[in-house]
């Protein structure tokens, strides 16, 4: 007998479009397994194996629909595949690490997309979790500046009591696209 398996996500507009990806790099209609697997990636994880286990695992009860998908942390790209752009170059070095925070307003914003694709959709973070996520790329030491600052870009939700964040859907400026498909 097969049991029911919840399936949440934190996102259905980055589900969607993780999981059209995904299907557009499919040669074929995939199968029910590959489709198993396509879903698992598209919520975060490696694969439909990794999804079971985790729910195997928990001892939760069934969450409700609103809730958020929990799932550990996993470790961000250290390399991006994005040209800097020339205004933020004197304040980015080439490892993408913010050597100090922009005066300018536009350069403040630009900036963040940064920091925003770090995280993965569908995962929910701590505030030490994304502090430690933070903290590579700042050199000039104030993380909770740029915390703060992706919450109230809407960059990065937040629970009332500041104690989950997870990623936002939003449509990086034009130049900035890349940075969507980083997870």
């Amino acid at each position: 007998m097969k049991h029911p398996m919840p399936f949440l996500a934190a996102d259905i507009s980055a589900l969607a479009k993780s999981l059209r990806k995904q299907l557009m790099a499919c040669e074929q209609f995939p199968t029910h397994v590959e489709m198993l697997n396509l879903l698992a990636r598209a919520n975060g994880y490696q694969n439909f194996q990794q999804f079971k286990a985790e729910q195997d695992n928990s001892t939760l009860p069934v969450a409700e629909p609103d809730s958020f998908a929990v799932a550990a942390a996993p470790p961000t790209p250290s390399r991006l595949d994005v040209a800097i752009p020339a205004k933020l170059r004197p304040f980015m070095d080439e490892a993408f690490v913010l050597r100090q925070w922009p005066t300018r307003f536009a350069l403040q914003q630009q900036s963040l997309w940064f920091f925003w694709c770090r995280f993965r959709y569908g995962v929910e973070y701590t505030e030490a979790e994304v502090n430690a996520l933070l903290k590579p790329f700042i050199g000039f030491g104030d993380h909770p500046l740029i915390r703060r600052e992706l919450v109230n870009k809407s960059l990065l939700g937040r629970t009332m009591d500041g104690g989950r964040y997870w990623r936002q859907s939003a449509i990086p400026p034009e130049g900035f696209e890349a940075l969507a498909d980083v997870w």
